[in-house]
C-alpha cells in the first residue's frame, strides 16, 4: 500500500487504482484537511463567533455545573444527550466560556470528521468497493454546512449524524446490542434520529433473526435508561417529557410545498442535483441485491419526508444526506465500467466545489430564488406572543455568564408557540409544568386509546 502512494500514477487508470486501494486514508485526510482548514479560516474571519443555538447548549452546560436544572431552569425541546456533552466540556474548561467555546469547536470538527469517515466505512461494508466508499463518503461534503458550521459551536445534529452512521455500521457488522445503543443515542441527541434505531432493529432481524433483533432492542432500551435515569432520580421526568416530546409536536411548522422545494435550491444551489443521483442509486441497489440494500432505500425514502417536518436550514438535512451519500456509493459500486464510475466521482467533486461557491458568494440567480422563496413562503405559525422587551441576546447571556431569571431565555419561536397554545407564559422562573387538566398517566392512556 505504501508503494501505491509513492508511485507516480500513469494516467487515470493509475490514479483510479491508488484511490481504490487507499480510499480510507484519502477520505480521512480530505475530510480532516477541508473541515479543519475551513474552520480555522472562518475563525480568523469571525473570532469567537457563536450561533444562538450553540450558545444555549454551551451556556446551559456551564449553568448546570453551577446548579441549574435542565428543563426547569432551562427550557429546550432538544433531548438531553447534548447537555451531557456540554456539561462535561464546561467542567473541563473550569468555567471559562472562551475555552468552552474553543473546546466545543474542536469536538464539533472531530465529530464531523468521524461521521464522514465512518460513512465511507459503512459504504465499504455494504459494497466491498474502495472507490465507491470514497465517493460515498465525499458526497456528504456537498452539504457545505457539514464542514463550515462547526465554527459556530456545538450542535446536537452533529452527534445524531455520527451516532446514526455508527449505529448502522454496528448493525451491519452483526453487533446488534451496540448498534441498538448507539442508534438510540442518535435520538437522544435529536428526535429525528429515532428512525435510525428502527432501521438497526430491522437490519438485525434480517441478519440474525429474532434473537439479534431482541438484542438491538435491548441496546436501545439500555441507552434510553441511561439517558432518562438522571431525570428519574431528581424528579424531572415530567419536564423532560413536556419539552422534548410534547413541545416538538406543537412546534411543527406550517409550509407550502412549492416554498419548501424552492428552499432546497436556495440552501444547496447546484448541490441539490446529488439528491436524484442518490435516489437513482437506491433503485439500482435494490435491483442488484434487494436483500442487502433494502434498508438504504427505506431509510432514504423515509427521511426525504423530513423537509416537511423540520427544515430551517441545510444542516437540518444531515441525516437524510447520509442515505443520499450511501445511494451515490451504491450507484458507483453497481457501475462496472471504470470510466463511468469516474464520471460519477467527477460529478460529486464538481458538486462539492460548486456548492461551496454557491454558499460563499452572491449571485443574481441566488437573489431571485430567495425572493421567490419569500413570496411563496408563509408564516411558520399563525401568531406568536411578543418577545419580552429588553431581553439580552443568547450570545450576550453566554459571554457574560448570566443566570437568567426566566427559564425561556432562548426565546425560540417553537417555545413561544407552545406556551401560547397551552396557556403558559414566557415569564416563568421555572418551566416543565404539565400543561393539561388531566394528570399525565390519564392523559397518556386517553391519547393512546383514542
Amino acid at each position: 500500500m505504501a508503494g501505491d502512494w509513492l508511485s507516480v500514477p500513469t494516467g487515470f487508470g493509475g490514479l483510479y487504482r491508488i484511490l481504490d486501494t487507499n480510499w480510507f486514508s484519502v477520505l480521512l485526510a480530505t475530510t480532516t484537511i477541508l473541515t479543519t482548514a475551513v474552520t480555522v479560516f472562518l475563525f480568523f474571519q469571525m473570532p469567537f463567533y457563536i450561533h444562538k443555538d450553540s450558545a444555549l447548549f454551551q451556556h446551559a452546560g456551564w449553568w448546570i455545573t453551577e446548579g441549574a436544572t435542565l428543563y426547569v431552569d432551562i427550557w429546550d425541546l432538544k433531548p438531553p444527550l447534548i447537555y451531557f456533552v456540554t456539561t462535561l466540556l464546561a467542567l473541563v474548561s473550569f468555567g471559562n466560556m472562551a475555552v468552552l467555546h474553543l473546546l466545543s469547536i474542536v469536538v464539533a470538527v472531530a465529530t464531523i470528521i468521524a461521521g464522514v469517515t465512518l460513512l465511507g466505512v459503512l459504504t465499504h461494508r455494504l459494497t466491498d468497493d474502495g472507490f465507491a466508499s470514497l465517493v460515498g463518503g465525499l458526497t456528504m461534503l456537498v452539504m457545505t454546512s457539514v464542514y463550515a458550521f462547526p465554527i459556530a459551536g456545538l450542535r446536537p445534529k452533529y452527534f445524531a449524524f455520527l451516532c446514526g452512521v455508527a449505529g448502522l455500521l454496528l448493525a451491519v457488522d452483526d453487533r446488534p446490542f451496540l448498534g441498538g445503543m448507539i442508534g438510540a443515542a442518535a435520538a437522544g441527541f435529536w428526535q429525528l434520529g429515532a428512525p435510525i434505531g428502527f432501521l438497526v432493529v430491522g437490519i438485525s432481524l434480517q441478519r440474525g433473526g429474532t434473537r439479534s433483533a431482541a438484542r438491538a432492542v435491548g441496546g436501545g432500551l439500555t441507552m434510553t435508561g441511561i439517558t432518562v435515569a438522571p431525570f428519574v432520580l431528581n424528579g424531572t421526568v415530567i419536564p423532560l417529557f413536556v419539552e422534548t416530546v410534547l413541545a416538538p409536536v406543537y412546534g411543527v411548522e406550517r409550509y407550502t410545498l412549492d416554498a419548501r422545494l424552492v428552499k432546497l435550491l436556495v440552501q444547496f444551489g447546484p448541490g441539490v442535483a446529488v439528491v436524484p443521483l442518490g435516489v437513482y442509486g437506491w433503485g439500482r441497489g435494490l435491483i442488484a441485491e434487494y436483500s442487502r440494500y433494502w434498508w438504504v432505500a427505506v431509510g432514504g425514502v423515509g427521511y426525504l419526508f423530513q423537509i416537511f417536518v423540520e427544515f430551517q436550514g441545510a444542516i437540518e438535512l444531515v441525516v437524510p444526506f447520509v442515505f443520499v451519500s450511501l445511494g451515490v456509493g451504491l450507484l458507483v459500486s453497481v457501475t462496472s465500467v471504470p470510466s463511468r464510475r469516474s464520471v460519477i466521482a467527477g460529478c460529486v467533486v464538481f458538486l462539492i466545489i460548486t456548492s461551496a461557491y454557491w454558499k460563499a458568494t452572491s449571485s443574481q440567480i441566488k437573489t431571485e430564488l430567495e425572493a421567490e422563496y419569500d413570496q411563496r413562503d408563509i408564516n411558520n405559525y399563525h401568531s406568536l406572543p411578543d418577545d419580552p422587551k429588553g431581553w439580552p441576546s443568547m450570545q450576550t447571556i453566554y459571554w457574560e455568564k448570566q443566570q437568567p431569571e426566566y427559564c425561556h431565555y432562548r426565546l425560540g419561536v417553537k417555545q413561544q408557540y407552545f406556551e401560547q397554545e397551552t396557556g403558559g407564559s414566557l415569564y416563568k422562573t421555572g418551566c416543565g409544568q404539565w400543561p393539561y387538566d388531566d394528570p399525565p398517566v390519564t392523559w397518556l392512556f386517553d391519547t393512546l386509546t383514542l
